[in-house]
């Protein structure tokens, strides 16, 4: 059980923290390349000559600081949601069923985000590295969200199955005997016998 949240606090505080990184980043680089620019151009008539040309960032640097955004506000609803449910004693087999679904769900969203932006990326800088720094530190922590909400889609679908165990509302079992919150629905058991009659064989 704490090795799991353990395990879940660091993949999801690292994908903080990354996240961060990453909007810094990439919000920087769009605003570089964003707004009026004077552009230098030689004519073989009148030499050089400046104009101001109105530049507009690639599309997948607007991607990538949604994609941040994004990610930070999904790694702190899943960090504060089990924390507040648990913490209040309120997980039921209803709400953590719904949690867990709601988890997988967004966290393979999140993993295709990633894939999408650090893939196209790639792609714009011809599949190799770039001589500004900037672009390969922004497709290197997007490699590594990716590989980050990849353990997370995988480590949340194994705490499903009951694989692995955890105490954290939308990370525990699906399973019914291990289900929580499954109340008894009569006042005693079934196959409760007076201690004065015999059991019939």
């Amino acid at each position: 059980m704490l090795v799991l949240n353990i395990v879940l606090y660091s993949l999801l505080g690292t994908s903080l923290v990354f996240a961060i990184i990453e909007l810094g980043l990439s919000a920087f680089i769009t605003a570089a390349y964003s707004g009026m620019q004077e552009i230098q151009t030689w004519s073989a008539y009148s030499g050089y000559s400046y104009s101001q040309v109105n530049v507009k960032p690639p599309a997948i640097l607007i991607f990538l600081v949604f994609s941040s955004v994004w990610t930070i506000l999904v790694v702190v609803g899943a960090l504060v949601l089990p924390w507040y449910y648990t913490r209040k004693d309120f997980v039921t087999a209803k709400l953590n069923t719904v949690l867990a679904a709601i988890f997988v769900a967004i966290y393979f969203i999140t993993m295709v985000f990633w894939l999408a932006c650090f893939a196209d990326l790639a792609s714009l800088l011809g599949g190799g590295t770039s001589i500004n720094p900037y672009y390969n530190a922004i497709l290197a922590f997007g490699v590594l969200l990716w590989l980050l909400f990849v353990a997370l889609v995988v480590f949340t679908i194994l705490a499903m199955c009951g694989v692995l165990v955890s105490d954290w509302a939308g990370y525990q079992s699906l399973k019914k005997e291990n289900r929580v919150g499954v109340h008894q629905t009569t006042a005693s058991p079934a196959r409760e016998v007076p201690m004065t009659e015999q059991p019939i064989a």
